[in-house]
């Protein structure tokens, strides 16, 4: 992994509400960003797109007009909080221990990690 992906998978995300922080790698494995961006990982997506991030202040420092640009551009998704609600969506379930395709999950739990993936901030 190259200097910037390393700082780039490395900057940290609260997500209110799950009491920690994980790294952009741990929300976004290589192969669900492989499905879904034109990168084989979030290091790789955020140092494809031309902005200089070597720190969370700087990625923070991103006009959020371009970086939605990119992220419609460049994933299936039309915003970066898009994306960020189906990563994190993916995350916590992940550690709840259900997937996408178990169907033991309820509409009311699923909305409620979208609603905590709302107040994430990257």
């Amino acid at each position: 992994m190259g200097e910037a992906e390393t700082s780039a998978a490395a900057l940290d995300v609260e997500i209110g509400g799950l009491g920690g922080e994980v790294t952009l790698a741990d929300l976004f494995p290589p192969s669900w960003v492989e499905s879904r961006c034109d990168a084989t990982s979030i290091g790789e997506f955020v140092d494809n797109s031309g902005f200089d991030v070597s720190d969370q202040e700087s990625f923070e420092s991103i006009p959020t007009h371009k970086w939605d640009r990119y992220v419609d551009t460049h994933s299936e998704f039309d915003d970066w909080q898009s994306m960020l609600s189906a990563a994190v969506e993916r995350y916590v379930l992940e550690r709840a221990g259900t997937t996408d395709s178990d169907h033991g999950v309820s509409g009311t739990e699923t909305e409620s990690v979208r609603e905590e993936s709302a107040g994430a901030q990257v």
